[in-house]
């Protein structure tokens, strides 16, 4: 079983922590073909999910990136460092 990440999802926010997909690749320990399968909406598995989630999650956000990226619904967007992993397998 796995999920499929929004594309435009992971590249948000690869943005908020100024990474590229190579910096998410070692972080998380999963291949560089893997994130950029990821990248592309290819399905993962639940674990390399995890690892994604995880990298991100323990990543710090840059200082007022979220003022510079248009929000994804047209809401506006808060910084918030209480995130979980279901608000990131929202993806």
């Amino acid at each position: 079983m796995g999920a499929r990440i929004s594309p435009t999802r992971i590249d948000r926010e690869l943005a908020r922590r100024g990474w590229s997909a190579t910096d998410l690749a070692r972080a998380s320990g999963c291949s560089a073909s893997t994130i950029s399968g990821a990248r592309r909406g290819r399905q993962v598995t639940n674990e390399t999910l995890r690892k994604i989630a995880d990298a991100l999650l323990n990543a710090p956000v840059v200082a007022g990136v979220d003022a510079l990226l248009e929000p994804e619904d047209g809401t506006t967007i808060e910084p918030s460092s209480n995130r979980s992993h279901a608000d990131l397998t929202h993806w």
